[in-house]
């Protein structure tokens, strides 16, 4: 990843939490600004590292097992979810085509390796832009539970960054959500101070 600043927002009903995401290389930072919490994510082949801590200069506690399942700061968001690992599981089985917003995509299939909230991942790849526009945690049953939507990008930097993703947490066996957490990128600068 490039050395980035994101400056945004999480939403969660009425709830807006500002946020600044840091960038470089393998690690990505979350900072939730109005509440003494910090999550790094550093990405590795094997899954990711997932730490906590209050603030700077603390150090980083591992969030591991059945703490990875647990939501952050009150949304929809989980701490596994933050660093998408489900696309570094092994052994993605394809499952055909289908259309996503108008956009033709391949659609694939994983199972987690380690304790997950999801009993498989299903997502869709763009065809046209190459990248993931929409994730489905499922349950035992098959049944989506979680859906994970990426609505907009930015183009900044000279690169391409996430402008908004859409969490929402489905009642099992339909497309309905109980609840939705938007993750949304305002600007972008080059520097992440990391």
């Amino acid at each position: 990843m490039k050395d980035l600043k994101l400056k945004g927002k999480v939403q969660f009903g009425e709830k807006k939490i500002p946020i600044v995401v840091r960038t470089k290389d393998r690690l990505l930072q979350f900072e939730f600004q109005d509440r003494p919490l910090q999550v790094r994510v550093r990405f590795a082949p094997e899954g990711s590292l997932i730490q906590r801590r209050a603030k700077d200069g603390e150090e980083w506690q591992v969030v591991t097992g059945v703490e990875k399942t647990k939501a952050v700061a009150g949304t929809d968001l989980a701490f596994e979810d933050l660093g998408i690992d489900f696309l570094r599981w092994p052994d993605p089985q394809p499952c055909g085509e289908d259309s996503v917003m108008m956009l033709d995509c391949w659609v694939y299939e994983v199972v987690p390796p380690v304790e997950s909230n999801y009993a498989k991942v299903r997502y869709w790849i763009s065809k046209g832009y190459k990248t993931m526009i929409r994730a489905d945690g499922l349950n035992g049953k098959g049944q989506p539970i979680k859906r994970f939507t990426f609505n907009s990008v930015i183009e900044a930097e000279d690169t391409v960054v996430i402008g908004e993703m859409k969490v929402a947490k489905l009642t099992p066996g339909t497309d309905l959500s109980v609840t939705r957490t938007y993750v949304q990128v305002d600007t972008v600068e080059k520097g992440s101070g990391l």
